[in-house]
């Protein structure tokens, strides 16, 4: 293997995440998270400021509340205020948590072709945030949960990012590779990059802490590569945990749940009696009720929305009624019904949050006893329902006092109209603004479609980008993947002193085949061979062909021990091959990396070459 240019390792998964990038697939926190990372940042944070940014969250502010009160945290009288919150958490954890909970909530609202499997990673993730949550109020677990909560949600955010933008085959994928290491390695193989570089990048992007960022990246790592006992790598094992038992929590398997907890905790050097199990079981269940009630797709909620069904003009746009009286309330209900419109009702503004993510909720009708100031939950609400383009608001007051209603109007309301309005007046400006949802809606579906085609573009270019990497005869990687492959693993050489091993292989006497018997018979025996490297090494080592009769075989992690075995296999299994042209035999020269003596991935194959010539001197013809 000559030592030609070696294609940069980063390049093409740079190239792909800018792909990803420009059609909006990647998942992002919201301003208000991003705001309080660059607050925090500041040389000159202040509690009351970053307080202040969070209270224009309504969901944030429910969420901060709820964390800083959960069973088994701080002691002490219960939370009230964000002040107070920001105090018992601490202000980078609530900004970790910001961003967290709004990628979760960013990457439910957008719309994906496989909806319903985007929303069961999304489950997924949440149901991994409240395991590892739990795990971090054992005693003596040095981790703060809230860091582990959020380290949990976005730990697998470049998942959400590949379903996007692949949606056909990535589904595939997830349901053909349960094992963290296959789907890494199947992912890097069909689509060119993985999920960890994408949830990486973007950790990077976001300024997230490098000791949360490495705890993510060693949770999906080799299992003897999560063994620690430092921070990063007891964060690594309960994310491990977390993620693995999260289905068994979902669907609140009482028995799996019992099982993964026990493992879990044994690998924490945790010692548990049989009678706590339960309780904790049921401790555990408790918090996900607790949290999976408030998530899309929670079983509760919106059972007339089918997101993945593709028909989103079948589901009723509903009105929410806040705060209308019960006699015009039960008038407005059947007359509305009789237009088409679901109606819904709650009494107050706060009662108004629960509805946020039910999207058939189209108009926000809101009954003003009397013209006042707002308050901040109701300017909070206007802010958080504007955003929506889908979405309209109409404001009934009193009597249309002028100042109040330019107010209203200023803050987002789409009209403001007396509480004495008729309901065919009310009925036909709604059906107004019924055509402006309409167009927002088209426009949305439109760009829907630009993604897709887009995607499949995408999708069509890395198709024959990977081909450029690929031996076609074989179907093995070729010379380019292989240069890249090394230079990657040579840095875990560098850097973590890990084995890389090296199997260079010669097909004996395979002119003599093509001269004897024709060159389709040649192609015949090295398409065999071909299977029998792909038959025969590891999931996560790469078989090559480097040109002609010449194979390589990076195998990362292996020592001397491994590569002979490797070695001998090979030779014994190509010798049965049963082909026109009689056994196949090869010569196989191998070599271990040595940081201390080698500077470069060439080094390392230039010692396996001279081990393969060693041989073939040794025993001509003969491996």
């Amino acid at each position: 293997m000559n030592d030609e240019s070696v294609v940069p390792d980063t390049l093409a998964e740079d190239s792909l995440l800018l792909q990803i990038r420009a059609l909006g697939h990647l998942p992002s926190p919201s301003s208000t998270a991003l705001r309080l990372y660059a607050l925090i940042q500041s040389e000159d944070v202040d509690l009351h400021k970053v307080a202040e940014v969070i209270k224009r969250d309504v969901a944030l502010t429910v969420r901060l509340i709820r964390m800083a009160n959960r069973p088994g945290g701080t002691p002490g009288r219960p939370v009230a205020s964000v002040e107070e919150g920001l105090m018992r958490i601490g202000l980078k954890t609530v900004a970790g948590l910001a961003v967290g909970l709004s990628v979760i909530d960013d990457a439910v609202a957008s719309s994906a072709p496989d909806a319903s499997a985007y929303l069961a990673l999304c489950r997924h993730s949440l149901a991994a945030a409240v395991l590892a949550e739990w795990m971090c109020d054992r005693p003596e677990i040095p981790v703060s949960a809230a860091d582990l909560f959020t380290c949990a949600l976005l730990a697998r955010i470049g998942q959400l990012a590949l379903l996007r933008f692949y949606p056909e085959p990535y589904s595939v994928l997830l349901r053909l590779n349960q094992n963290t290491h296959e789907l890494l390695d199947a992912e890097r193989e069909q689509l060119g990059i993985d999920h960890q570089a994408i949830t990486l990048a973007l950790l990077q992007e976001w300024g997230f802490p490098d000791p949360l960022t490495e705890a993510i990246r060693i949770s999906e790592a080799e299992p003897e590569l999560r063994v620690g006992n430092d921070r990063s790598h007891v964060m690594a094992q309960i994310l491990n945990f977390a993620w693995e038992a999260a289905p068994a929590l979902i669907s609140r398997h009482t028995e799996k749940i019992n099982g993964y907890l026990e493992h879990g905790l044994a690998l924490l050097g945790q010692s548990v009696s049989t009678e706590e199990l339960p309780g904790m079981v049921e401790d555990i269940i408790g918090h996900w009720q607790e949290w999976g009630s408030h998530t899309p797709g929670h079983d509760s909620s919106n059972k007339d929305i089918a997101p993945n069904s593709g028909e989103a003009e079948s589901v009723t746009t509903r009105l929410l009624l806040v705060g209308v009286p019960l006699a015009i309330r039960q008038s407005w209900e059947s007359t509305f019904a009789g237009r088409g419109y679901g109606v819904l009702n709650v009494d107050s503004w706060g009662a108004v949050t629960t509805q946020m993510t039910n999207e058939s909720v189209g108009f926000l009708i809101i009954w003003q006893d009397e013209p006042h100031i707002l308050g901040e939950q109701e300017k909070r609400l206007f802010e958080s329902w504007t955003g929506e383009e889908q979405r309209a608001i109409v404001v009934l007051v009193p009597e249309l006092n002028a100042p109040f209603a330019q107010e209203l109007l200023e803050i987002g309301a789409d009209i403001v109209l007396p509480c004495t309005v008729s309901v065919p007046l009310l009925g036909a400006q709604l059906a107004r603004l019924e055509g402006k949802l309409v167009v927002a809606r088209n426009l949305e579906a439109e760009r829907s479609t630009h993604r897709k085609l887009l995607s499949e573009l995408v999708l069509t270019t890395r198709k024959l980008h990977l081909q450029t990497l690929t031996d076609p005869l074989t179907g093995l990687a070729n010379r380019r993947m292989a240069e890249a492959f090394l230079k990657r693993h040579w840095f875990q050489v560098e850097r973590r002193n890990l084995p890389l091993g090296v199997l260079i292989i010669d097909l004996d006497d395979f002119k003599r085949i093509n001269d004897k018997f024709g060159h389709d018979a040649g192609d015949a025996a090295l398409r065999a061979f071909a299977t029998v490297l792909k038959e025969n090494v590891r999931q996560e080592d790469l078989a090559v062909r480097l040109g002609g009769d010449e194979f390589l075989v990076v195998c990362p992690l292996a020592q001397v021990s491994n590569l002979e075995y490797l070695r001998k296999r090979l030779i014994e299994v190509a010798r049965q091959l049963t082909l026109e042209t009689g056994p196949l035999s090869c010569s196989i020269g191998f070599a271990e990396s040595d940081r201390n003596t080698m500077k470069s991935p060439s080094e390392l194959l230039k010692q396996a070459d001279e081990h393969l010539m060693r041989l073939k001197r040794n025993r001509p013809g003969k491996g």
